[in-house]
């Protein structure tokens, strides 16, 4: 039981760090825009390095956590796998990819469309774009986290 309370302990910790910093991306974004080109390139090469050096590493943490939750004899889950935990690890799965691929490639985007750009000039129009797109994905994977540990917290104690 001890090592079980330690896995779960773990797992929600690498949630919270791994997932908590991403919910304040959008305000900072927003805040860095408000100030110009040169803050927005800062902030957008700063939620690139957050990104890959603790929210995908803490991404990958909270499955290899997961599964071995899954596999403990205190859930029963490996001898009957209910349904909420496919659709919440099917959700997990397809948040991580477009975290990884389109939200990625959008980021990287943002920050050519900003390159040569003088530090006092208006945000370019290719950036409003990509700026428009990664607000909405963004807002949607941040739902993705609320929903998936809605459905963890609810779904684990027979509420479903």
């Amino acid at each position: 039981m001890e090592a079980y309370r330690i896995q779960m302990f773990l797992h929600i910790v690498a949630v919270v760090v791994a997932f908590g910093i991403t919910f304040a991306f959008p305000f900072m974004i927003a805040f860095a825009e408000k100030n110009g080109v040169a803050a927005t390139r800062f902030a957008l090469k700063f939620t690139d390095r957050v990104d890959k050096m603790v929210v995908t590493p803490g991404a990958v943490i909270v499955g290899l956590l997961g599964v071995g939750l899954i596999f403990d004899d205190n859930t029963g889950y490996k001898d009957d796998f209910p349904i909420w935990l496919v659709v919440a690890i099917v959700w997990y799965v397809g948040a991580i990819g477009v975290s990884q691929t389109i939200m990625r490639s959008n980021t990287r985007a943002s920050i050519r469309a900003l390159e040569g750009v003088p530090d006092g000039a208006e945000l370019p129009v290719a950036y409003r774009a990509l700026a428009k797109q990664a607000s909405m994905i963004g807002g949607l994977l941040g739902l993705s986290v609320v929903g998936i540990t809605f459905m963890m917290v609810w779904g684990s104690r027979g509420g479903f």
